[in-house]
């Protein structure tokens, strides 16, 4: 009993819809056989009936195609799976209701009068392939749209989880570049100044643990990112004092977008380490509201110029593909580079 009610509350607009539509055939017919509104005579049991023969063959069209479906699981629903259902179905339909009418004849002694023709038995069996084209193919449809919305469910969790799972992987992949940059840094610091490499690997460990505690994130608010590069230009500014600067427009600081782990810090260092900023002629460095997120420094060439493979801008633009489908926006001049990361709405990881 308890099957059959999660049933009925599982598939119950459907078998709404059942009810209302024999309610209106019913209802049709019955119109159509009066001459007048004298004649025209409603008998709701009918209905009823009508309903109950609707709801059978709906259980009796399901019940048939889970236990044939078996082998088609996981598969894009195909309407020639569906015809080959529809044909077992209506066979088994016509032949389980002929014995079922011919047993209950029997068991009431009604027999010779409900079968004494071949009329009669024409008409029945007519009618009976009218009822389930009808009503079985309502089924099969109904059916077909459900299992489709299933599949396109799964096959959406599918790339959600996917999705996630890349995003992941390029995060690790980022680390370490963060990790090895700084870590050259540090061995500058040893070479030249202990003291101030003791200090620097102080602070660099706490901006790790950060980012530690962040890489399993998928999205953070801006302000958290903007904490994070503020610290870590901040650590940079020990060993390029007044080569680089920072300007964050106040729009920025006071958004309330999200955006993944990193991707700012990505851009910052990566201005840092493509340009040989000097006291005399800096990179700035300016994060504003542009179209998105937009990330610009001036470039100041290097002498022996730094070799890139372009892994980290990579890596987030693939991210914002995964995440919005959407790449972010390089545009580079002989002048200036910019970046523009595009907005991401709060409830893209809903």
């Amino acid at each position: 009993m308890k099957k059959l009610l999660h049933y009925i509350k599982e598939n119950n607009k459907f078998i709404l819809f059942l009810f209302a539509f024999s309610w209106v055939l019913t209802l049709k017919d019955k119109i159509g056989i009066a001459s007048s509104w004298d004649d025209f005579v409603f008998h709701m049991d009918t209905s009823f009936w009508v309903f109950l023969n609707a709801f059978f063959i709906f259980i009796g069209v399901d019940f048939i195609k889970k236990n044939t479906d078996k082998n088609y699981s996981g598969q894009i629903p195909s309407v020639w799976k569906y015809l080959k259902f529809f044909g077992i179905s209506f066979i088994c339909y016509i032949v389980f209701i002929n014995v079922l009418s011919v047993l209950i004849s029997v068991g009431f002694n009604n027999f010779s009068r409900n079968f004494n023709s071949s009329y009669q038995i024409t008409y029945r069996v007519f009618r009976q392939i009218i009822d389930f084209m009808i009503f079985g193919s309502f089924s099969f449809v109904y059916l077909y749209y459900k299992e489709n919305k299933n599949y396109k469910k799964q096959l959406n969790e599918y790339r959600i989880n996917n999705s996630k799972s890349k995003i992941r992987q390029l995060k690790a992949q980022l680390n370490p570049h963060f990790l090895f940059n700084n870590l050259n840094i540090l061995d500058q610091f040893i070479e030249e100044d202990k003291e101030k490499a003791s200090e620097f690997l102080s602070q660099f460990s706490e901006l790790y643990r950060y980012a530690l505690r962040n890489s399993d994130k998928e999205l953070i608010s801006i302000q958290e990112e903007l904490m994070f590069i503020e610290s870590y230009f901040e650590l940079m500014e020990k060993k390029y004092v007044g080569c680089y600067q920072l300007i964050i427009e106040d729009t920025i600081k006071n958004s309330d977008r999200i955006v993944p782990p990193f991707c700012l810090q990505v851009l910052v260092e990566n201005a840092i380490v493509h340009n040989l900023g000097t006291t005399e002629n800096p990179v700035i460095i300016n994060i504003t509201s542009e179209n998105g997120i937009k990330i610009k420094n001036n470039k100041v060439e290097q002498h022996r110029k730094k070799k890139g493979n372009g892994v980290a801008l990579k890596n987030l633009s693939k991210q914002f593909e995964l995440l919005i489908n959407t790449a972010i926006n390089i545009q580079e001049t002989e002048v200036e580079f910019a970046v523009t990361l595009p907005f991401i709405k709060m409830n893209t990881n809903d």
